[in-house]
């Protein structure tokens, strides 16, 4: 995989939005939609990780 792509999030795959990396404590990482439903109504939520890498790895892949 080239590196680039490893680090840069892929737009939602419900509803074409941005994504956000969120970071919870000191080793739990995800990616959720910006319109998650605090901030809107789409409800894409990926897997958690232990570090940023691999939270972004984890939704890059199901999309």
């Amino acid at each position: 995989m080239h590196p680039a792509q490893q680090t840069t999030l892929k737009p939602c795959p419900k509803c074409g939005a941005p994504a956000l990396l969120i970071k919870a404590g000191s080793r739990r990482f995800w990616v959720q939609c910006s319109r998650y439903p605090d901030n809107g109504n789409c409800s894409a939520i990926g897997a958690q990780a232990d570090n940023k890498k691999e939270a972004i790895a984890n939704w890059n892949a199901s999309r």
